[in-house]
C-alpha cells in the first residue's frame, strides 16, 4: 500500500508543476520563433525571443520602440513588429525620416526605409511596423490596419536562440 500512496504523491507534484508551467506560459513568459525578415537586423528568420506577456494588462498600452508580439483583426497568425505611433498622433514620413507630431524621431534599428505617407492616429489606434520596412507586412496594409490596445499579447524582450545571437531586443 505503502508504494501507491508514494505513486499517487508523484501524479500529484507532477500535475501541480505541470499545471504551473502551463500557467506562467500562458500569462507571464512565453517564446516565439521569428519567421521572415521583416524585422531583420533586430530579429532574424529562426530566432527565438523570450515574450513578457504581462506588460500590456490593466489597460496599459505599449510604448514607443516596444517589440511586440501582436495580433491583427481578422488574421489568425500573431506578429512581431515594433510600436512606431500611439494613440492620437500624427506620424509622417519624409525621404525615409519619421515625425511624430512634426518633431522628428531617430530609428536606428531600421534597415529599409518606408515611401512617403502621413498616418492620423485616432483614440486607442497604435501603428506597428517591421524594422525591415521595405519587406514587411504590417499596419500601413490596408487589410491589415491600425490596431487597439487588446491586440498585444506581449513585449519581445530577448533573444534567446542561437547562442551567437542571444541578447536583449533594443
Amino acid at each position: 500500500m505503502k508504494p501507491l500512496g508514494t505513486l499517487l504523491r508523484l501524479a500529484i507534484v507532477l500535475a501541480v508543476v505541470a499545471a504551473l508551467g502551463l500557467c506562467l506560459r500562458r500569462w507571464v513568459v512565453g517564446t516565439v520563433r521569428v519567421a521572415g525578415t521583416s524585422m531583420q537586423d533586430t530579429l532574424v528568420a529562426s530566432d527565438v525571443a523570450l515574450i513578457t506577456r504581462f506588460d500590456y494588462r490593466k489597460g496599459r498600452g505599449p510604448s514607443r520602440g516596444d517589440v511586440v508580439q501582436c495580433v491583427f483583426p481578422n488574421r489568425s497568425d500573431t506578429y512581431i513588429k515594433r510600436v512606431i505611433g500611439l494613440p492620437g498622433e500624427t506620424i509622417r514620413f519624409t525621404d525615409g525620416e519619421l515625425t511624430v507630431n512634426g518633431y522628428p524621431v531617430a530609428e536606428p534599428y531600421i534597415s529599409s526605409t518606408t515611401r512617403d505617407c502621413e498616418i492620423r492616429l485616432g483614440d486607442g489606434e497604435y501603428l506597428v511596423l517591421g524594422d525591415n520596412r521595405a519587406d514587411s507586412y504590417d499596419s500601413r496594409m490596408a487589410d491589415m490596419g491600425l490596431l487597439g490596445a487588446d491586440a498585444f499579447l506581449g513585449r519581445v524582450r530577448c533573444i534567446i536562440w542561437p547562442p551567437g545571437r542571444i541578447g536583449p531586443v533594443r
